[in-house]
């Protein structure tokens, strides 16, 4: 179901619990965009997590939205579209940055891709059409 408050959020069932995704959030938007400043040190293991010196949503096509999203589309995403989809997508979700991230650790990395892919996926077209459903 699309959250009432942000037609970007989602409600998908993630490692074992229904969890909030929501990418349209200021401070996951500024992680996209490469631009936020270092404030403190938990943002700067956040962004070094993501990747230092590169955009989390960088692959073929770009590093926006759209071209993530055009990744999955076609199918040529890489894992670390899908560990960065998901880990921002609970940040966003209002989910702490380390508990987001060992998530991920968790159920993600170095898994087989395509269900999380599938979640990704559904996170990522929600910020770029910013409606629908979301599977469970």
């Amino acid at each position: 179901m699309s959250s009432t408050t942000n037609p970007s959020a989602r409600q998908i069932k993630f490692a074992g619990k229904t969890r909030t995704f929501n990418l349209n959030d200021p401070k996951v938007l500024a992680m996209i965009a490469g631009g936020a400043k270092l404030k403190n040190v938990a943002r700067m293991v956040t962004i070094a997590r993501l990747g230092i010196g590169r955009a989390p949503l960088a692959g073929q096509y770009g590093d926006s939205p759209a071209a993530c999203h055009r990744r999955f589309v076609e199918k040529v995403f890489s894992a670390l579209d899908v560990e960065n989809v998901i880990a921002l997508g609970l940040i966003g979700g209002g989910m702490p940055e380390d508990k987001a991230f060992e998530l991920v650790d968790e159920h993600v990395a170095g898994k087989p891709l395509e269900a999380n892919a599938l979640i990704a996926s559904e996170v990522i077209a929600a910020l770029v059409a910013g409606t629908g459903d979301a599977s469970s």
